[in-house]
C-alpha cells in the first residue's frame, strides 16, 4: 500500500479473458476507493493500467452477460393470470411489477436489494403519502415520492401512474396492494407484505424476480432482467402514443439523456421483434424518437459522443 502500477498491471492481466471488462472495473473502482480512504496516491490512471484494461475489455467480451428482452404486455398478462389479488404477496408482486412498468422506474426504486438493507433515507416506506387523484376527463392517477434515484441522489423523483381500462391498471394494483396489505408498520418499505404468520417482510429484488421469472419460463417467454421493465413500458408508453416528453418525465430522462438511453437499446429492443414488437412498432419508435430529437434541438453528434 499504496499499490505500484506493476501491481495493478498484474492484477487485470491475471484476470484478462477470465472475466468481463466491467467485472475488473468494478475491482478497481473499489481499489481506489481503498485508496481514496486512506489517503494514499492511486496509480491505476498510468499508461500501463490503461492498455492492460483495454485488453480485458476485448478479452472480456465473451464473459458478458446476453441482453435482455423488454418486458411486454404479454409477460404482464401471463403475470396477471398467475396471481390471486386477495393474496398480500402476490398483490405485493402485481403491485411491483405494474408500478415498475408503467412508472418506467429502475426494480431498485420499487424493491430492496436484501432485507437487511431497508434504509428509510434511500427506500419509500409505507408512511408515504400516496396521492390517488382524479382528473377532469374522467382519469385517475397516483403518485408518491421515492427518496433517492441512481441519478437524482437525495433529491428523489416522483412516481407518477395513470389509470389504464383493463386488468393491467397500475393504480388498480397499488391500490389492492394497500388494501390487502393494509396495517403495515410505518416502518416498513412501500411494498411489504405480510406472511401467513402475520409477521411482515419487504419485497427484495431477489424474491420478486424469482417468482415472476419462474412464471414466464413456464409460459416459454423471454428471459428477463430488472432493468427489462424501464425499457418495456417506455416502449409501451411510446407505442400507445404517449409523447416522448411525458414518456420522458416519467422515466426521470432529461432530453439529451432520453435520446442517448434509446440509441443504447438497439441491441435490446429487436429481441422482442418476433413476439412483443412488430417491425412497424420498430420502425414508428425510430420517427417518434427522431421527431423528439428535432423539437428537443438535439444534434445527432452530440448522440454519437
Amino acid at each position: 500500500m499504496p499499490a505500484s502500477t506493476t501491481l495493478i498491471t498484474a492484477f487485470v492481466a491475471e484476470h484478462c479473458g477470465l472475466n468481463s471488462g466491467n467485472t475488473i472495473r468494478t475491482w478497481l473502482s473499489g481499489l481506489r476507493s481503498w485508496h481514496v480512504i486512506n489517503q494514499a496516491p492511486w496509480h491505476g490512471d498510468e499508461e500501463w493500467v490503461h492498455l492492460a484494461r483495454t485488453s480485458a475489455n476485448k478479452s472480456g467480451t465473451a464473459h458478458k452477460r446476453p441482453p435482455r428482452a423488454p418486458v411486454s404486455l404479454e409477460h404482464l398478462l401471463v403475470l396477471r393470470r398467475c396471481h390471486s389479488l386477495s393474496d398480500p404477496f402476490h398483490a405485493s408482486i402485481w403491485a411491483v411489477a405494474l408500478t415498475t412498468f408503467f412508472g418506467c422506474r429502475r426494480l431498485s426504486e420499487t424493491t430492496l436489494k436484501s432485507a437487511t438493507s431497508f434504509n428509510p433515507l434511500y427506500h419509500v416506506t409505507r408512511s408515504s403519502q400516496v396521492h390517488f387523484r382524479s382528473h377532469r376527463d374522467g382519469a385517475t392517477s397516483a403518485d408518491f415520492h421515492i427518496p433517492w434515484t441512481k441519478t437524482t441522489k437525495q433529491a428523489g423523483a416522483e412516481v407518477v401512474l395513470t389509470t389504464r381500462e383493463d386488468e393491467l391498471c397500475p393504480i388498480g394494483a397499488l391500490h389492492n396492494h394497500l388494501i390487502v396489505n393494509q396495517n403495515a408498520p410505518p416502518s416498513m418499505s412501500m411494498f411489504a407484505y405480510r406472511n401467513a404468520n402475520g409477521t411482515w417482510s419487504h419485497m427484495t429484488r431477489h424474491t420478486f424476480l424469482n417468482f415472476v421469472t419462474k412464471v414466464w419460463e413456464t409460459a416459454g417467454l423471454d428471459h428477463v432482467s430488472g432493468h427489462s421493465f424501464r425499457i418495456g413500458g417506455a416502449v409501451t408508453l411510446l407505442l400507445a402514443g404517449v409523447p416522448p416528453e411525458v414518456v420522458a418525465a416519467t422515466g426521470g430522462w432529461t432530453s439529451l439523456a432520453f435520446l442517448l438511453y434509446w440509441r443504447h437499446l438497439g441491441e435490446i429492443i429487436p429481441m422482442s421483434t418476433s413476439r412483443a414488437y412488430s417491425r412497424t412498432d420498430l420502425s414508428s419508435l425510430e420517427g417518434i424518437m427522431e421527431r423528439f430529437r428535432i423539437r428537443s434541438n438535439i444534434s445527432e453528434s452530440s448522440l454519437s459522443v
